[in-house]
């Protein structure tokens, strides 16, 4: 064999050697796995019972049950004076108001006094707490809280 030929046989065994190398490398590092993105969990809450002092609301009430992972922007009550205690549909930037309230939202028990003074001609009142979160989503208490005076 020449010393050419030799040479040839180192190349080709050094390039095979190299790509075997690189082959072993490549299937014995590990996969890449993307962890899948957290579920959405979107805040859960209840209605509390408002308090009256005179002819005004004088504190809402509501109760977070799970804040959720996503930010809550808002959070408090919508309501609704009424003549007698039909069913309405209370959802915020519709046509009843809503008490927002300013504290950050904690687990459990949260309430805001307001003093909302009761309008003459009304006999109802009808109101339920709601939660607005990071991207627009408005989630609604379980429950809704009529009250007659």
């Amino acid at each position: 064999m020449t010393f050419i030929q030799k040479l040839i046989n180192c190349k080709t065994l050094f390039h095979l050697t190299g790509a075997l190398v690189i082959f072993v490398a490549v299937s014995c590092a590990p996969k890449y796995e993307p962890k899948p993105a957290p579920d959405r969990l979107l805040p859960e809450l209840t209605t509390g019972t408002a308090t009256f002092k005179g002819d005004a609301i004088e504190k809402f009430y509501l109760n977070f049950v799970s804040l959720g992972n996503v930010p809550i922007e808002e959070y408090g009550i919508v309501y609704a004076f009424l003549p007698d205690t039909t069913a309405v549909d209370l959802s915020i930037g519709g046509s009843y108001p809503a008490a927002k309230f300013t504290d950050a939202p904690r687990m459990g028990a949260n309430s805001k006094t307001f003093n909302i003074a009761v309008p003459a001609g009304t006999h109802a009142l009808s109101y339920r707490a709601y939660a607005k979160v990071t991207g627009g989503e408005v989630r609604y208490a379980s429950n809704r809280l009529t009250k007659t005076y």
